[in-house]
């Protein structure tokens, strides 16, 4: 039991720095891939993994509803995050993406129509008046468009937290993920080919790293607690590993 623990709490520790890092080595990583092709390298490597490290629950995981939850919620959210990095600062970009959990509980509200106190609505408002005041300006490099793109994959990503549970009921957490991460990579690589054409040669050493790092780095907690008896779970664990808080 206590090595399980060690192991989730590993595993959240690998997701919160991995998260913290996914806007500035996008904005490197998308000096040398086009938003498309990055998405689809990001979920390809990915999901060849996981798929490796979760093969006995693929088949229950392998359904319509789950692979099309993760081409519009994995890969729609990342390449419209993608995209709108190019047009905006990284400061932005990372404070925009922050305001993750305000969504989500926002969301959460109304899908289930739980009832929130005033206290808690009135915090929600707040939060994002801050988040709107802040990116308002256009300084630092941001723009009205690129942070537009990088709302809506933010609601995006917020929308596929709330909905998960379902989709995780009777399975395997990181077989689903896998299985999402598939759908997003089968989903954005028509975008990629016709948006992105055939991506040249990299101009740098980092823009490779920097790709390398996105795309394992969504595979990496689930592998620190893949032999767990118990997943990771945490009501503040960013949206980029929905299936944890999920399936808590």
């Amino acid at each position: 039991m206590e090595l399980n623990c060690r192991r989730s709490v590993a595993a959240l520790t690998a997701a919160g720095f991995l998260w913290g890092t996914t806007v500035p080595l996008s904005k490197v990583a998308l000096g040398w891939l086009p938003p498309g092709w990055l998405t689809f390298a990001r979920f390809g490597v990915a999901a060849v993994i996981l798929l490796a490290a979760s093969r006995s629950g693929i088949r229950a995981a392998f359904r319509p509803a789950v692979l099309v939850s993760g081409a519009v919620g994995y890969g729609g959210s990342v390449l419209l995050q993608n995209a709108g990095i190019t047009r905006t600062s990284v400061s932005h970009a990372a404070l925009l993406i922050g305001a993750v959990p305000v969504l989500v509980a926002i969301i959460a509200a109304l899908w289930h129509r739980a009832a929130a106190r005033p206290l808690a609505w009135a915090g929600f408002a707040v939060s994002l008046a801050g988040v709107g005041v802040v990116t308002s300006g256009g300084a630092g490099g941001g723009t009205a468009g690129g942070d537009g793109l990088v709302l809506l994959s933010v609601l995006l990503s917020a929308i596929l937290v709330v909905a998960q549970p379902r989709l995780l009921f009777g399975r395997d957490p990181a077989a689903v993920t896998a299985v999402q991460f598939l759908g997003a990579a089968a989903g954005v690589l028509p975008v990629a080919i016709f948006t992105g054409g055939v991506p040249e040669a990299p101009g740098s050493l980092a823009a490779v790293l920097a790709t390398v790092a996105l795309a394992v780095g969504w595979s990496v907690p689930w592998l620190v607690s893949s032999s767990s008896a118990t997943r990771p779970a945490s009501a503040s664990l960013p949206a980029a590993w929905p299936s944890w808080p999920a399936s808590r």
